[in-house]
């Protein structure tokens, strides 16, 4: 490469390095500055789609300063209603997946529901609560997650930061299942209707959709 061509080169990773320093230090950005694609909003009311047998195969990935294995286990993909965020950040599983979305999609989002069902996260589970009997409680677990997200990509990191409760949004990706240091192994729900230890969903996000706007 001639002297043009660092030049080139090293203006464009200066570039980068302060877009990203602007986005950590002003999370506060609309997400309508960052590039996307308009596209039609998602459907809360829909059932997220899941897929098994798509072939990919695990892969090696360097989080910080950690190394982990993430085995695909289905693709995914869901349109829900954001009913509380949680952030992460110590040791492998804060470093992989930095975020918790506890997600609600079909009748759950919307009334009687809506204001009658409160949720809580702590220690990477979440809890529900309603004082209305008359409300459908198995459907509330078959219809709320607490989806721990791994970004795809730093475009997608920077989507989920400003992603707040009450937006309704749409995820796609892979639920995965993952190996890392010394020992360490977190494993993805593939099923709606579970609760409890495991029944949380491990999702690697590769596009998110808020509102009309698109990012991968």
């Amino acid at each position: 490469m001639d002297g043009r061509g660092w030049k080139i080169l090293k203006t464009a990773v200066a570039i980068g390095f302060l877009a990203l320093l602007v986005d950590r230090a002003f999370p506060e950005i609309p997400l309508a500055v960052l590039s996307h694609e308009n596209v039609s909003p998602p459907d809360p009311l829909a059932e997220p789609v899941q897929e098994t047998g798509r072939g990919r195969e695990p892969w090696t990935e360097n989080r910080r300063w950690y190394e982990y294995t993430l085995t695909p286990r289905a693709s995914y993909d869901v349109s829900a209603r954001v009913a509380n965020t949680e952030r992460y950040w110590q040791g492998p599983a804060g470093a992989l997946a930095p975020w918790d979305f506890v997600l609600t999609w079909g009748e759950v989002t919307r009334e009687p529901y809506l204001s009658k069902v409160s949720y809580v996260q702590t220690g990477r589970f979440y809890n529900w609560s309603t004082s209305d009997s008359e409300l459908d409680l198995a459907y509330i677990v078959s219809h709320s997650a607490n989806t721990h997200l791994i970004p795809g990509s730093p475009r997608i990191a920077s989507v989920l930061r400003r992603i707040r409760r009450g937006d309704v949004i749409r995820l796609e990706g892979d639920l995965v299942d993952v190996a890392g240091p010394g020992g360490f192994t977190w494993k993805t729900s593939l099923a709606r209707t579970d609760a409890g230890e495991g029944g949380c969903e491990l999702m690697i996000v590769r596009a998110a959709t808020v509102g009309s706007r698109r990012y991968e």
